[in-house]
């Protein structure tokens, strides 16, 4: 048998309990019995009234706890500061504490709790964020967005309005205004939405409106008793045809009356509602994602083609902590299993309000990420491996207080915010981006000209190779016919530049580079080559043999590396290596000496990998001496050296 009380014996008996002195200890239950039925606007009352009976750190805690769930956030860090005074805190309210000074601004106190939280407890990700936040909070209130916040006051009321969706024009949005404040007209008398209050907040249940957004006369209830219940309905989001509305509803499942031990249970779930256009009186249709995850869900938002489905839950798969959003897929007629957004997005604190915008872009709000505190809007897109990039939208999109429920709609964003300075509780802002200037175009080009290092004449349709060191690519161009060529860069890039022309000698490449270049460049590059002349010979510097030997020695070796990289450059050559002694010993050992080394040198080429088919080795002994200093002439030991030589001589091409 259900036994009800009437509001006077009930306004009686809380008039004898306020009046009747009481032990602390009753009190204190009383305010647990309370809290733990989530009725924190009871219980900070309860708490306080037990502190001033007997300051203990359980009193102290219950009414810390109760102003921080309810967002009271001064009287909040008024409590915690009186259970550091009794003493016996845990970690757990070191972090709450943490959490609540970061909601005043009060960073590097907060950080000091952090440090100590972390010390006791080292593998929370979620306080080490926390802390990060800290330690970035004055770099982003240092350099704020460029823009304009706009408090949407047409909408906002003193009590909690938020979540902003748009409908045929129409901005339709969340609050928790009382009823009778809308009530204008006698349709609304015969609603069967009840006064209600919701006892967490101790102000009404959210009921979703709508409003042109600029006289608040045109605020009134949404679709009426088809759409509000009595219980919170809120975070609307339309499919692009406008024909279904996804929201969340509270449903209120009482036990029945054949289970014993069972609570009866609030759960937060998804409806969709069909819209025909004409208003139509379908009723919400509950999805089946609280059966899938075993737990509430929440903040819906759908696709344009609605065929996926964000949401949030508390539990489900893959589940990091809080509450984490995920999606489901709708198959032929029904949705898929839930999937978790990962460890990208989902953090151990809470994520919220998930919404794409037109261009892809995923907005959310999080408490579990770095930020300013509370929850902080973010923006988060794809790389090219398919990892989430996730950027803090800084300050004043976000504040030390809850900024959520990001939406864009023609370039602007629309937030809700608990922010200092409100209208209310939650109020709905709009933010509009000053768009920095583009910045300048910052352009490389390679230019120059191809001359021949004689005449000076520029070479006509020479080919210029540039590599891109990093890439490899090679990039290929003409000269025009004032032998002039033209490359476009990159930035940030180095190069290799290469030029070639039939009947003229290549040379090694040229490096250039734009490392280090922060404004618009042009890198001038002239060229110069030489005329290949067949049959002429051309002396190899510094090419020394230990007297009577024919072996390399290791600097004539560095010598001969010069003329393989010419020969590398230029793969069509096909030359004589010919050694040269001077006049002294026996004209037939000269020969032979000479030889030899001939031999040697074109076997060192040959081994450091010229082909042998592009050799050719000649002794010429003493007979091309270049100077008077034949056999029985007396010459300087200069003379004699200018004869000791090798050359080489193209004698194909």
């Amino acid at each position: 048998m259900r036994v009800r009380l009437s509001p006077i014996i009930m306004a009686i008996a809380g008039t004898l309990l306020l009046h009747k002195p009481v032990s602390a200890q009753y009190v204190i239950t009383e305010a647990h019995k309370a809290y733990n039925l989530y009725n924190f606007s009871k219980a900070k009352s309860l708490y306080g009234k037990a502190f001033d009976k007997k300051e203990t750190p359980a009193a102290a805690r219950g009414a810390a706890d109760s102003y921080r769930l309810t967002k009271d956030y001064i009287n909040a860090e008024f409590w915690y500061q009186k259970l550091w005074k009794v003493k016996g805190y845990t970690p757990a309210d070191e972090l709450h504490y943490a959490g609540i000074l970061m909601n005043n601004s009060q960073y590097s106190a907060a950080a000091e709790h952090l440090r100590n939280y972390i010390a006791a407890v080292p593998t929370d990700q979620r306080a080490k964020n926390m802390l990060l936040g800290c330690d970035s909070a004055q770099h982003w209130i240092d350099h704020p967005r460029e823009g304009d916040m706009e408090n949407m006051a047409a909408l906002n009321s003193k009590y909690s309005d938020w979540s902003l969706a748009m409908y045929k024009g129409k901005f339709i949005f969340a609050s928790d205004r009382p009823y009778d404040s809308v009530r204008k007209t006698g349709f609304f008398e015969q609603t069967t939405i009840k006064k209600r209050l919701y006892t967490w907040t101790g102000d009404a249940y959210l009921h979703l409106y709508e409003s042109d957004g600029k006289d608040p006369k045109t605020t009134k209830l949404l679709e009426r008793r088809y759409v509000n219940g009595d219980y919170h309905s809120a975070s609307a989001s339309y499919t692009d045809s406008l024909n279904k509305m996804y929201l969340s509803i509270t449903r209120f499942i009482r036990k029945p009356s054949s289970v014993v031990g069972k609570d009866s249970v609030y759960t937060m779930n998804i409806g969709v509602k069909e819209i025909d256009g004409t208003g139509g009186k379908e009723k919400v249709k509950i999805l089946p994602f609280n059966k899938m995850l075993a737990f509430s869900a929440g903040d819906p938002w759908i696709n344009p083609t609605g065929d996926t489905l964000y949401f949030i839950s508390a539990q489900g798969p893959d589940a990091k902590g809080g509450t984490d959003i995920y999606y489901s897929v709708k198959g032929t007629g029904s949705w898929g299993t839930p999937v978790n957004l990962g460890p990208s997005i989902n953090t151990e604190g809470n994520e919220r309000t998930p919404y794409f915008d037109e261009k892809g872009k995923f907005y959310f709000a999080s408490d579990g990420h770095p930020g300013l505190g509370g929850l902080d809007i973010y923006a988060a897109v794809k790389d090219k491996k398919g990892d989430w990039k996730i950027q803090n939208l800084g300050t004043p999109v976000n504040t030390a207080h809850d900024d959520f429920a990001p939406a864009r709609f023609d370039n602007v964003l629309y937030l809700s915010s608990n922010r200092k300075g409100g209208a209310g509780s939650d109020d709905i802002y709009r933010f509009l981006a000053v768009e920095p200037p583009p910045p300048p175009v910052i352009v490389f080009d390679l230019v120059g000209t191809v001359f021949d290092n004689k005449t000076r004449k520029p070479l006509v349709n020479a080919t210029i190779k540039l590599k891109n060191m990093t890439t490899g690519i090679i990039i290929d161009t003409l000269t025009n016919e004032k032998g002039e060529y033209h490359i476009p860069l990159d930035s940030v890039t180095d190069y290799a530049v290469k030029v070639s022309l039939k009947g003229y000698t290549n040379i090694p490449a040229v490096n250039i580079s734009t490392n280090g270049l922060k404004e618009t460049t042009t890198i001038k590059q002239d060229l110069e080559l030489e005329k290949t002349v067949i049959g002429k010979p051309i002396k190899i510097e510094n090419i020394y043999f230990d007297l009577g030997k024919a072996d390399i020695r290791p600097d004539a070796a560095k010598e001969l590396d010069k003329l393989i990289a010419i020969l590398e450059e230029n793969p069509t050559w096909v030359i004589e290596l010919g050694s040269h002694t001077d006049s002294r010993a026996a004209d037939a050992f000269n020969m032979a000496l000479s030889q030899r080394r001939a031999n040697a040198t074109v076997a060192y080429l040959i081994k450091q990998g010229i082909p042998a088919k592009r050799l050719r080795a000649k002794g010429y002994g003493e007979t091309k001496l270049v100077n008077k200093c034949a056999n029985g002439v007396k010459c300087s030991e200069a003379d004699h050296q200018a004869n000791r030589r090798t050359e080489f001589m193209i004698i194909s091409n």
